[in-house]
């Protein structure tokens, strides 16, 4: 599994990019400033994939960075 963390903004130019997958909304923190974050999950997609998507919500947002992280996880279907 794959989690993309951005800042909350521009929902409805982001949704579209994600074909499955959960989003849901946190609090984060850039350089100490607190910010409206957005958390994106996804399973079932290649490391590009993942990272086509987080540079183009880079560039959505705006932002200097995007950050990626890989979730070993076991998922299942039931």
């Amino acid at each position: 599994m794959y989690r993309i963390l951005t800042e909350n903004k521009n929902l409805d130019q982001i949704l579209p990019l994600i074909q499955d997958g959960t989003v849901y909304s946190a609090i984060g923190l850039w350089h100490g400033v607190k910010e409206k974050s957005l958390v994106i999950e996804i399973t079932g997609e290649p490391l590009r994939v993942i990272e086509s998507i987080a540079r183009e919500i880079k560039v959505i947002n705006n932002q200097e960075a995007v950050m990626i992280q890989e979730i070993p996880d076991q998922t299942e279907l039931v």
